[in-house]
Formats: C-alpha cells, structure tokens, sequence
C-alpha cells in the first residue's frame, strides 16, 4: 500500500481531515507499546480486520502465547453469545484462534460459528452470530492505535535517541 493511499484510507477510516488533524498534532502518551509494523504493514493488517467477521472480545496475549479475553463491550456479538472476560479462546470454526483472526474470508452478516473457550479451566463452547464490525467502533479502534502504537514513537525532524557520551 502508497504512503498516499494509507492516509487515504486512514482519512476515510477515521471521518475526514478534522480527525486526522487532531490525530497528527496530538502528542499522546502512548498506553500500548510502540507497533513493530511499518505504517502502511499496519493499515494493511487493519484493512483486512476490517473485512473479516467481528467477534467483539478485547484480548490479550499471555507469556504462553494463549489468547484471554479480558473484556466483552455492551452490545457486541461475543456478549450476545455468552463469552465472558476471563475465558481464554482456544479454537474458532475448529481452528487455532491467532489463525482465524489472520483472515476469515467467505463470510456473510448473520452466519453463525462455533468458539471453543476455557472458562474456569473447563473448556466450553458458544455459538456467535458473525456481523461486520461497526464503522465507528473501527475508526475508534484504528484511531488509537494510530496515535498510541505509532504517531506516540515519532521523532521531531532532526531530534534522535539520546546516544551514550
């Protein structure tokens, strides 16, 4: 993806000019860590999150690599399927978790697919019904990102690390 096409695609994502204005001239402290992708890795990763189904967990990996789920916001399809903060994804539609959420192609609003969790140390399973993620809630998402794992690490033209004497 073009540099000039990435903040076309950003602009779009995030409503316009305004947002991308404030985005560029906030100086954020940063609450995740920096973004081991370049810009335009990154806004590729996130146009593909963008066409892929939308669960609704806010994850977090372990030390072991297990991915738990450690919220379920209001509203979205995981709540409506039972998934609860604390339950640790194990398997979606029969595969490993990290590989269905690297691409989910063939999809339509309303299909259903199975999640296998283990709630408790027990394993568990739910039904979720698939729907597209909504645009605010992914411009709300890729905003922060952008600022916290990204614009957060930029260097001023002409500043640099401080280097040992």
């Amino acid at each position: 993806m073009s540099a000039r096409r990435s903040v076309r695609f950003v602009t779009r994502a995030l409503g316009g000019l305004p947002f991308l204005a404030i985005l560029l001239a906030s100086a954020a402290l940063a609450k995740e860590p920096q973004c081991p992708l370049d810009l335009a890795t990154c806004l590729m990763r996130f146009q593909r999150m963008h066409e892929r189904p939308w669960l609704g967990v806010n994850v977090d990996q372990d030390s072991t690599g297990r991915l738990l789920i450690v919220g379920v916001p209001h509203g979205t399809p995981a709540e409506r399927a039972g998934l609860k903060a604390g339950d640790v994804l194990q398997r979606i539609e029969e595969r490993p978790a990290q590989e269905w959420f690297a691409g989910k192609a063939g999809w339509k609003n309303g299909d259903k697919g199975r999640i296998d969790v283990l709630r408790g140390g027990r394993p568990h399973h739910v039904e979720l019904r698939y729907q597209a993620i909504p645009e605010d809630v992914f411009a709300k998402i890729l905003g922060t990102h952008m600022i916290e794992g990204h614009l957060a690490y930029m260097h001023k033209h002409g500043e640099h690390e401080s280097q040992p004497h």
